[in-house]
């Protein structure tokens, strides 16, 4: 698990948000988001064995400034967190920090008229992110193609940034944005 490149996340919605992240066409962790939580907390199981393996907490009720812990559920290790970074309407950044709570990198949004269109007018409008180390050097993206079943594609480049938190990243900003 967490062994390539590449992942693929897809999301249900039912009474609360599902997914499902893929990794070479396998299945490896289920989520499942509840609705009207104060505060979030939500784990990923392992897919096949229904087994918790991450535990995804924010260290506050306002969302807008909150940073979700990540923390690894069978070794209690924390991988890292992911904080959203300044507010803006027409561009999200989110930080991604390590498990010494320094950034190590950025989520940004990077079609600035696209993500304004998907605001306004409906959240059918696919997304897209650059990942970025802390440097600001690219090294990945999250992106999504027009569907009406949400699935997008998760590309990091693993020597960069540690693959289960960027994957873990994308799913928690997908839950709180409500692609």
């Amino acid at each position: 698990m967490f062994d390539s490149s590449r992942y693929e996340v897809r999301q249900k919605v039912s009474i609360g948000t599902k997914y499902v992240v893929y990794e070479d066409d396998e299945p490896i962790l289920s989520a499942k988001k509840k609705k009207f939580k104060l505060k979030e907390d939500f784990r990923l199981n392992d897919y096949e064995t229904g087994d918790e393996r991450f535990r995804v907490k924010a260290d506050s009720i306002l969302d807008v400034s909150a940073a979700y812990d990540i923390v690894d559920s069978q070794t209690g290790e924390r991988v890292g967190a992911v904080k959203r970074g300044a507010f803006s309407f027409a561009k999200h950044t989110y930080q991604l920090l390590g498990p010494d709570g320094a950034v190590v990198g950025r989520i940004v949004e990077d079609n600035v008229p696209m993500a304004i269109a998907r605001r306004v007018i409906s959240t059918l409008i696919p997304f897209s992110y650059r990942i970025e180390d802390a440097a600001g050097t690219p090294a990945g993206s999250v992106g999504e193609k027009f569907s009406f079943r949400d699935k997008y594609t998760i590309d990091i480049d693993r020597e960069a940034i540690d693959p289960r938190l960027a994957v873990v990243a994308a799913v928690v900003i997908d839950a709180i944005e409500e692609n």
